[in-house]
């Protein structure tokens, strides 16, 4: 019998190349196996090489859970354990999952850092976890957050961080700054589907 560990906390996002060297096998599996223009790649790889020679998303998704499961346990009880996993990358959601179920926990709470819920975007992910536990033969209970862009937190931190960036400006040319909130687009016929990601 597995000692219950308590709840994990599983943290997805996109994954990205911890290397130069990864960017060809990244954009592959991006890609679903289709090769990658040799161009493509090199520039793609020349981005990479220009804000450190790696994508950031890895080491900022472990100090959010990080951050994440100190809070949660902020009483001493450590009842919360975190893990990470990457849709396109290392650590794979499969490998977090796989993790999890090797460390005793029985439930999970399955949290994509993506805010707006989209089949393509979150419910992807979801299913990744669904496929890990499957395969694993797994009997967790799992809560899957699908969205959470209306959270009071969420909302409190884009303020802050939008009332930052006026700062920056005259006071009196703050009135007069235009923000431009941007989101990814959708194929018209998932919109057509009734994906609720417009609305959020």
């Amino acid at each position: 019998m597995r000692r219950d560990l308590g709840t994990a906390v599983l943290m997805m996002a996109y994954g990205g190349p911890q290397s130069l060297e990864e960017v060809e096998p990244y954009l592959l599996d991006v890609r679903g196996g289709r090769p990658t223009a040799p161009e493509l790649v090199e520039e793609i790889r020349e981005r990479y090489r220009q804000i450190g020679r790696r994508s950031p998303l890895l080491s900022i998704t472990q100090a959010q859970a990080k951050a994440l499961e100190d809070v949660l346990n902020a009483d001493g009880d450590r009842r919360f354990r975190t893990y990470v996993g990457m849709r396109h990358w290392h650590p794979y959601i499969r490998d977090a999952v796989g993790q999890i179920v090797e460390d005793g926990a029985r439930r999970m709470v399955a949290l994509c850092m993506a805010p707006h819920y989209s089949r393509m975007s979150v419910g992807a992910y979801f299913q990744k976890v669904r496929e890990a536990l499957d395969e694993l033969g797994a009997d967790l209970e799992v809560t899957y957050i699908d969205s959470w862009n209306d959270h009071p937190g969420f909302i409190e931190a884009v303020a802050k961080k939008l009332i930052a960036a006026l700062a920056t400006f005259p006071a009196k040319a703050r009135d007069r700054v235009t923000v431009i909130f941007t989101a990814h687009s959708l194929p018209a016929r998932i919109v057509g589907e009734g994906d609720p990601y417009p609305a959020e």
